[in-house]
């Protein structure tokens, strides 16, 4: 029994101390400088988009300066420390020296540095002899090309920084953008010059959107940092603004210029030809119109005179027909013979009043004829024309016919006395 009751005691005292002995707690340990830096929670986390979910992405793309910002989104990273109060607080520094270079241009660096806080004035003396040249150019001079870069990229709304159609306009535009981008090209102090002071001086519709850019407000807060400097160059390859591109947009520019005169001479020549095959069919049209218009004048002529023409043609032909199917040959009595003539006569009459004519006026005779006049006369028998002052004595042997001074028929000639 004694025993037994030592055996609860011992017992229930262990109980009592496992029960009371509290359990050491581990801490977890404290990040350092150079450890990861743990995941925040996900409503903690920003991930850099509020550009994105204050504007929709078309409207940043159509939007040169929020294609400039989703530039930054995708890429201040590359540029951008992580983040350092030191880093910080130098940034500050630096955007209040930009403030002070801008308001006091006019007056020199030892006065601009006077108004420096003392705190603030070395790093404020650094920045200004790295944007200056080391004081070899004056803050009027520093102030001057800082804003003549600046009003080139301003300037850059009507095209954007990405590509489009290329032509002549947007080439020199390029250009005028590299060469711009060339004043901060690998120099930190420049570049962060630069886009400090973009968010002031953009037009008021970009404005809203470097508010909501969190990635460009962590470029600005991070201040100088020599990945800055890698700046300008990721900004010309993403845009295709280096000398290379624009090289190539230019021999594009000139094959499309090359090929676009090509379409225009093509186009102009089925134009031609259509406007061709148009007057052809024209002038086929007026043609076919004056020869009935001739005809129909002629045929007034022959037949509205005196001695209606046609009815005595027709009436030769009847005469004429009806002898042949009685003898087998056309056989005219003298009076009949008569009429004809009458009829002849007052046909040649009718073509002569039209003022259709043979030439010469008779066979009979000799005419003198030289090389010029063989447009007008079929030299059909003699020797050669010597030269052209040579003149012939010909006979005409078959008059020609003219309509006023047009020849229809060239009358034919021969020499006289010639040697056959």
């Amino acid at each position: 029994m004694t025993y037994y009751l030592l055996y609860q005691a011992v017992k229930w005292m262990l109980n009592l101390m496992d029960n009371h002995t509290p359990k050491p707690i581990i801490k977890p340990q404290k990040d350092s400088v150079l450890a990861r830096p743990r995941l925040q929670k996900k409503e903690n986390q920003t991930n850099f988009l509020s550009l994105k979910e204050a504007f929709d992405l078309e409207t940043l793309e159509k939007n040169p300066w929020g294609q400039f910002l989703l530039f930054i989104e995708d890429s201040y990273k590359y540029f951008t420390p992580r983040p350092q109060q030191e880093l910080e607080n130098r940034a500050k520094i630096i955007q209040n020296a930009i403030r002070i270079l801008n308001e006091h241009h006019q007056e020199s660096w030892v006065e601009i540095l006077s108004i420096i806080p003392q705190s603030e004035k070395a790093e404020a003396d650094e920045f200004y002899q790295e944007i200056s040249r080391y004081k070899r150019l004056t803050p009027q001079e520093v102030y001057q090309a800082s804003q003549t870069a600046i009003k080139v990229i301003i300037n850059h709304d009507k095209y954007g920084f990405v590509d489009g159609k290329i032509d002549a306009e947007r080439i020199n535009r390029k250009t005028q953008l590299n060469e711009t981008i060339d004043y901060f090209h690998n120099n930190q102090y420049k570049t962060y010059f630069i886009i400090a002071q973009l968010p002031e001086l953009v037009p008021e519709d970009a404005k809203p959107m470097f508010a909501a850019s969190k990635a460009f407000q962590e470029i600005i807060a991070a201040g100088l940092n020599f990945k800055l400097g890698e700046f300008s160059m990721a900004l010309m390859r993403r845009f295709r603004l280096t000398r290379a591109d624009i090289i190539a947009d230019y021999a594009q520019s000139k094959d499309q210029e090359k090929d676009q005169i090509e379409r225009d001479l093509r186009t102009q020549i089925n134009i031609l030809e259509r406007e061709k095959l148009a007057l052809e069919q024209q002038l086929e049209k007026a043609r076919n119109q004056a020869r009935q218009e001739s005809v129909i004048e002629i045929a007034h002529s022959l037949q509205n005179g005196r001695q209606p023409a046609l009815n005595q043609i027709q009436q030769m032909i009847s005469l004429l027909e009806s002898q042949a199917e009685e003898t087998g040959e056309p056989e005219l009595s003298s009076e009949q013979a008569l009429s004809l003539f009458i009829i002849l006569r007052n046909l040649m009459k009718t073509f002569h009043e039209l003022g259709i004519e043979p030439y010469p006026k008779s066979l009979k005779g000799k005419l003198e004829l030289s090389q010029d006049q063989l447009s007008e006369y079929a030299y059909m028998e003699g020797k050669a024309f010597v030269n052209e002052q040579e003149i012939k004595q010909v006979e005409c042997i078959q008059q020609g016919w003219k309509v006023g001074e047009i020849v229809i028929t060239p009358a034919k000639v021969k020499e006289l006395n010639s040697d056959k």
